[in-house]
C-alpha cells in the first residue's frame, strides 16, 4: 500500500482545522483521504488525553467522494483542562485493519500507513487567558557573562574569593585550574562588572538591543556564579545593589530591560544556607540538623552524603517542594523575588527549569505578574517545550500560567544540522512547522532563539569545524562570514526573540566551556561582522513584520530554506496595528554551487534590503531568484 493512497497532513487546514495548538474547550476538525480501491468498512479516529491516558474513539463520517478518493472527517471538542491530545486513524477494511499515523514521532505533517498502532500527532490544548507580553515578542536580546564583558575601574583583589586567580591581562584565555580528581580548585576572574555594563550601554543600544540577559550576579565562589552563596547580595566583584539598580535605571532610559539568571534548583556548598566550608557566619545545613536551612536539602548519610546537581558536591540540590524554601524564594516580604522586584528587577531566566517543579515555577510566575503584568519568565529547556517530560512527569510550560518563554535549542539544532549537511531544507521546513504546530501562537512568537550561549560552542568555532579542508584559509574566512550572515539574518527575521551572545558580533571564537566565555575583545573587534549585526538589529527595529508578522516556511531545493512574513490590512499576526508589509527570507547553504529558486508569489517587485539596487519582478505569479553559493537575502515587496 503506497503512502498517498491514504493521506492526512496536520500542516494543512483542509485536513486539520484550525492549524496548530487549540484553546481549551474549542473544536478541532480532522480529515483523512482513502483511495477508493480499498473497500472500507469504517474509519475511526483514536485520540488520547495525555493527562489521564483516557483513550477515546469516534467514527468518522464521509464528507466527500471525488477523484477516486473518499474523504472522512470528524470534529472533536478539546478538554477544559489544558493538556496534550494524541491522535491517529484506524481504517477498518473488509479483509484487515490498518492504521495511519505520523512518519516520525518527533516530526509532524504527512503520515504513513502502519500495520500496528502508529506514532500519533499532537494537539496542544492551552489556556488562552494567558498571553506573553507584547514588548517581549518584539524584543532583541543581548546575553552577557558579567565577568567577561567590560571592567570599569581597577579590580579590587580583596573582593575576589580566596582561591581565585585574577588575570592581569584582559586578552588572556580563560582557564580551569583543577586537582587530580578534576575538581576546580581555583576560579579565574577578569573583573568585568556592572559599572562596565552600564558604561557600554550606548554600544549595546547600537546593536538594536532591547533586553539584556545577565548570567548570575549573586554572591558566589565561582566565576560563573551558578553556585549561589547569598541570593540577597550582589557579588562584590561585580558591584553593589546600588550599582545594579543604577544599571536597571540607565538601561530603562534607553528602552532596554534587564533579565537576571535565577539559579533556584541548587545552591553552592559554600553558601549562607549550606555552609560546608564554614565561610559564612551562619548555621548551615551541613553544620547542624538544627539549621533553619536543614529541611531545604536531602541528606542520605549526614552530613557528607546529600543530593547534589549532577552529583557535583559543590552544588547541593534544594528541595523545591519545601514550603519554607518556597516562602524564602517567593512569598515572604523579604523573599528573593520580592526583594529584587523592589529594585526594579521584573524578568528572570530560570536555570535548569526541568529541575524545578511546575508548581514552583507557576508560583514565581504569578508573583512576577502580580507586581508587573509585563514581567517575563524564561526557562532553560533544551527540548520541544510543549511535550517535555522530566522526572516522569509531563511539563506544563506552554499550557498557560507557568512560563512565558524558553530557550529555543531545538531550532538551534535544526539550523546547525542544516549547515552541517545532516538535514536538507525540506526536513528543516517540516521540523520548523512541527514546532509551530506544537507551540501556541503566543509562545511560538516569544521563544528565545540563539546561535551561541555560555553552554555551547560559539557559532564561529562550530562553523569552522564543519568546513571542508580543501578551501584556503581566506576562502574559509569568507564562507564562514557568509554563513554567519545567513544564520543571523534567519534568526533576526524569525518569530521569537533573537539572542546575541556577547562577542559573537565581534568575531569571538570559543569551543567548550570555558573557551566559550572569553573576554570581549574591546578594540580588536571584527568590524565587518560588527557592522552586519548593527545592520540587522536596525532592520528588526524598523520592520515590525520581522517581529510579529505572519510566518510561513517553505523549501524550494535541498539547499535553500526560506520563509515569508507579512502584515495584512494594517494588522500583524496578533491583531495589533502594523504597517502593511511583506518580506521573503532566502538562504542557499551550498558552499560551491549556485541555486535558482522559483517561488509561487503574488505580482510585484521585490527589493533586496541589503542592496536596494537589486530588484526582482514576479512573472505569471512566480518569482525567480538566483542565489550564489552561501548567499542569503531578505526581499521586501515594493509598495
Amino acid at each position: 500500500m503506497r503512502q498517498k493512497e491514504m493521506y492526512h497532513n496536520s500542516f494543512e487546514e483542509s485536513y486539520r482545522e484550525p492549524f496548530g495548538a487549540a484553546p481549551k474547550g474549542s473544536k478541532v476538525t480532522l480529515k483523512i483521504d482513502v483511495d477508493d480501491r480499498y473497500r472500507v468498512s469504517h474509519v475511526m479516529l483514536h485520540y488520547i488525553l495525555d493527562r489521564t491516558d483516557d483513550e477515546k474513539t469516534k467514527e468518522m463520517d464521509v464528507c466527500s467522494e471525488e477523484h477516486q478518493c473518499t474523504s472522512y472527517e470528524v470534529t472533536i471538542t478539546t478538554p477544559e483542562t489544558p493538556q496534550l491530545i494524541w491522535y491517529f486513524f484506524e481504517i477498518i477494511l473488509e479483509d484487515r485493519t490498518v492504521y495511519y499515523g505520523r512518519e516520525k514521532s518527533y516530526e509532524s505533517g504527512e503520515g504513513q500507513v502502519y500495520d500496528y498502532i502508529p506514532p500519533s500527532w499532537q494537539i496542544t490544548v492551552y489556556d488562552p487567558a494567558y498571553k506573553t507580553p507584547d514588548w517581549w515578542k518584539n524584543a532583541t536580546m543581548y546575553q552577557i557573562f558579567p565577568d567577561r564583558f567590560y571592567a570599569s575601574g581597577e579590580v579590587d583583589l580583596k573582593k575576589a574569593p580566596e582561591t581565585s586567580l585574577v588575570h592581569a591581562h584582559w586578552e588572556n584565555d580563560p582557564v580551569y585550574i583543577r586537582n587530580e580528581r578534576g575538581e576546580v580548585i581555583r576560579w579565574d576572574f577578569f573583573g568585568g562588572n556592572l559599572k562596565g555594563i552600564e558604561e557600554k550601554l550606548d554600544y549595546i543600544e547600537s546593536l538594536g538591543i532591547t533586553v539584556i540577559y545577565l548570567n548570575p550576579i549573586f554572591e558566589a565562589e565561582s566565576n560563573h556564579r551558578y553556585d549561589t552563596g547569598d541570593y540577597h547580595k550582589i557579588d562584590a566583584l561585580l558591584g553593589t545593589k546600588e550599582d545594579f539598580e543604577e544599571l536597571i535605571a540607565a538601561a530603562s532610559k534607553r528602552g532596554i530591560e534587564i533579565m537576571l539568571d535565577g539559579v533556584f534548583s541548587h545552591t553552592g556548598s559554600n553558601s549562607i544556607y549550606f555552609n560546608r566550608e564554614g565561610k559564612y557566619d551562619s548555621l548551615g545545613a551541613y553544620q547542624s540538623k538544627n539549621s533553619p536551612y536543614y529541611s531545604w536539602y536531602t541528606f542520605h548519610k549526614y552530613p557528607d552524603e546529600y543530593d547534589a546537581w549532577w552529583g557535583v558536591g559543590t552544588l547541593p540540590t534544594l528541595r523545591k517542594e519545601n514550603q519554607d524554601y518556597q516562602n524564602f524564594l517567593i512569598h515572604n516580604d523579604d523573599s528573593v523575588i520580592k526583594t529584587w522586584q523592589k529594585s526594579g528587577m521584573n524578568h528572570w531566566r530560570l536555570d535548569v527549569a526541568d529541575e524545578l517543579t511546575d508548581d514552583l515555577i507557576s508560583q514565581i510566575y504569578h508573583q512576577l505578574k502580580r507586581t508587573d503584568e509585563s514581567s517575563v519568565l524564561l526557562g532553560e529547556v533544551w527540548e520541544d517545550a510543549s511535550n517535555k517530560t522530566a522526572y516522569g512527569k509531563r511539563r506544563n510550560y506552554f499550557l498557560g500560567g507557568v512560563l512565558d518563554s524558553v530557550m529555543n535549542y531545538p531550532m538551534r539544532r535544526i539550523m546547525l544540522d542544516f549547515m552541517k549537511g545532516e538535514m536538507d531544507a525540506y526536513t528543516v521546513h517540516r521540523r520548523l512547522m512541527t514546532l509551530c504546530e506544537h507551540y501556541p501562537k503566543q509562545y511560538f512568537y516569544a521563544v528565545m532563539n540563539m546561535l551561541s550561549s555560555h553552554d555551547v560552542e560559539r557559532i564561529i568555532t562550530m562553523l569552522e569545524g564543519y568546513m571542508a579542508n580543501d578551501f584556503s584559509e581566506d576562502e574559509k574566512k569568507s564562507l564562514i562570514f557568509k554563513q554567519i550572515k545567513g544564520l543571523s539574518l534567519w534568526l533576526y527575521a524569525f518569530p521569537g526573540v533573537p539572542s546575541l551572545y556577547y562577542g559573537d558580533e565581534a568575531g569571538v571564537t570559543g569551543g567548550a566551556d570555558p573557551d566559550n566565555r572569553k573576554p570581549y575583545p574591546w578594540g580588536r573587534e571584527d568590524e565587518e561582522l560588527l557592522d552586519w549585526y548593527r545592520q540587522i538589529g536596525q532592520w528588526r527595529k524598523e520592520h515590525s513584520v520581522l517581529r510579529t508578522g505572519h510566518w510561513k516556511s517553505f523549501a524550494t531545493d535541498h539547499d535553500v530554506i526560506g520563509f515569508e512574513r507579512w502584515n495584512d490590512n494594517g494588522v500583524d499576526h496578533f491583531g495589533n496595528e502594523a504597517s502593511d508589509e511583506r518580506i521573503l527570507f532566502l538562504f542557499n547553504r551550498n558552499l560551491r554551487e549556485k541555486r535558482e529558486v522559483n517561488i509561487p508569489i503574488q505580482k510585484g517587485k521585490w527589493q533586496q534590503l541589503e542592496n536596494k539596487k537589486s530588484i526582482f519582478s514576479s512573472k505569471n505569479h512566480w518569482l525567480t531568484v538566483k542565489l550564489d553559493p552561501c548567499e542569503n537575502m531578505i526581499l521586501r515587496l515594493m509598495q
